[in-house]
């Protein structure tokens, strides 16, 4: 049995990064105490894990709750006013960890790979990357905040709402023999296994600094991901490419539709931490595919598993069967 001599904090601790990361610390002898602002009946219960309802728009309520913890970690701060609460923590807690996007990226010319000193998007605006860089910039100007900060690529791990590898994992399910990808296959999009994330918090935990530190997989080619995705599916499927964006009726769409290499750099979390993944990305793949198609297959259409998949992209270009197959003719491998 783990002896649990230190304690950490979740904001957010029943989401997809929360779980990972009181599964990792409960391990390495915290107790962790998820932070929820209603209290779910299916949130993690184990040894060393405990749950308390808090809701974060009270600061004075979120600040008791946190005072004293060695690690807190948020993983639902998405803007100025959250940074503001957090920055009432120097000298409170031991470790400070946000998790924040690449997203913050100030685009076009992104260098490959990006390192983390890449400037961020300064726009006076109220978007999700703008919120994320001003949330970032004040905590990094607090004084004797121990902050790390966390740019994560796409998740993917069990519990999320959000799951891009649906789009290679269905086809597996449903044994197409081909997928048609735009761009040529070659995108490349960074995703981050969330069994990842909670190693590099746990590393930021014992080695507590004001750091900005870039998370992600292997960069991979989407055509790559598709391949891993079938043959730890033991599936046996063509994947074919064209050049140029998707078409209107969804043919070669792929979430990682971008027509430049995005790419992060992770020399700084290997060098200053000693970073290794926890999990290889096909190790990942299988985790979040035992937990994936069962969701899936419990009375519920994807659609509602993952709703981030249709609020980022709409419901109809997922899966274009037709088109594929009109696309891809049989037997002379031509293409129309």
């Amino acid at each position: 049995m783990t002896v649990h001599d230190r304690s950490a904090f979740i904001i957010g601790g029943t989401g997809q990064i929360g779980r990972a990361t009181a599964a990792r610390l409960t391990a390495a002898g915290y107790t962790v105490t998820l932070g929820q602002r209603r209290l779910r009946p299916d949130a993690p219960a184990s040894d060393g894990v405990v749950s308390v309802q808090v809701d974060r728009a009270d600061t004075d309520a979120l600040l008791k709750a946190l005072d004293g913890h060695d690690l807190v970690v948020d993983t639902v701060a998405f803007a100025p006013h959250h940074g503001a609460q957090l920055a009432r923590l120097a000298g409170r807690v031991g470790s400070l960890v946000v998790i924040s996007t690449g997203a913050v990226y100030q685009a076009p010319g992104l260098p490959v790979p990006i390192p983390e000193t890449w400037p961020t998007v300064e726009r006076d605006t109220h978007d999700y990357p703008a919120g994320k860089a001003a949330l970032e910039r004040l905590l990094l100007a607090t004084p004797g905040l121990p902050v790390s900060i966390l740019r994560t690529g796409v998740l993917h791990g069990p519990y999320g709402k959000s799951l891009d590898h649906w789009s290679f994992i269905k086809r597996a399910l449903d044994k197409r023999p081909h997928v048609v990808i735009a761009q040529g296959g070659r995108s490349r999009f960074p995703t981050t296994a969330v069994a990842n994330i909670a190693e590099l918090i746990l590393l930021c935990a014992r080695q507590p600094a004001a750091r900005v530190l870039n998370i992600a997989d292997d960069p991979l080619t989407v055509a790559e991901i598709g391949a891993r995705v079938f043959a730890v599916m033991g599936h046996e499927a063509e994947i074919v490419t064209f050049e140029g964006p998707s078409r209107p009726d969804g043919l070669g769409f792929h979430p990682w539709n971008v027509p430049e290499p995005i790419v992060f750099s992770l020399d700084k979390a290997r060098d200053e931490l000693g970073y290794r993944p926890a999990v290889s990305y096909d190790d990942a793949l299988r985790q979040v595919i035992e937990w994936a198609v069962p969701a899936v297959a419990d009375g519920q259409g994807w659609q509602e598993v993952f709703p981030d998949l249709i609020a980022r992209h709409g419901p109809d270009v997922w899966f274009p069967y037709a088109a594929e197959d009109a696309y891809v003719l049989p037997g002379d491998g031509h293409r129309v």
